[in-house]
Order: structure tokens, then sequence, then C-alpha cells
């Protein structure tokens, strides 16, 4: 199992990665911050994503509550993603792109 150090500097590049990925979007359309270990992503029509550090159980938390879904995803360091914790082959950047694009319409630059 990865260290407290080791999680911490996964979760900390993971949401470095979506934050960078929305600088050029018009904060009108969707926007995100991050606050006390959580990210909060706003769309124009109110909903919202959220993603959670979980760290007793090293995972990252993703709750998309328009669409009634919550996922657990568990950090693969053979492949570098974090992938669900059921064993559906969903990839967290990969699943946060696909909803953004069809929620907003914009590409952000994260997942595969």
């Amino acid at each position: 199992m990865m260290t407290e150090v080791e999680y911490r500097k996964l979760i900390q590049g993971t949401f470095g990665v979506i934050e960078a990925a929305f600088e050029n979007v018009d904060p009108d359309i969707a926007e995100c911050d991050v606050s006390q270990g959580a990210m909060t992503i706003r769309l124009a029509d109110g909903s919202k994503c959220i993603l959670s550090a979980q760290p007793s159980v090293r995972q990252l938390w993703m709750a998309v509550a328009a669409k009634g879904t919550a996922y657990h995803f568990n950090y693969e360091s053979s492949s570098g993603k974090w992938m669900d914790d059921k064993g559906r082959s969903i990839e967290a950047l990969s699943f946060l792109r696909t909803y953004l694009r069809e929620a907003t319409g914009v590409d952000l630059a994260i997942g595969g």
C-alpha cells in the first residue's frame, strides 16, 4: 500500500491537472476550486461534480449529482491511472472529461 505522502502527492497532481485544464474555460460555463481536500466543479446550470480525497482508504471519490452517480477510484501504479474500484474499467479523468463535454460542450485537455 502506498504511503500517506505518496497518496497526497498523487491527489495534488491529479487536482493540478484538472485545474490547469480549466485555465482557458469561461467561468460562466464551468469553473473549479479546491478547498480542504475536495475539488468542486460548478457548471452554468448549477450542477456540481465533486472530487474528494479519501486518505484513510487511499482513494479518489467522485460524485456527479446531476447523474445520480458516485465512483470510488483506486490508483493503479502499473497504468498511472485512477480506476474505479468495482472493476468496470472506468478511469477517473476520462470519465470526467466525457461528463464535462456532454454537460457543457467544452472538451477539456484531461484524461485519455
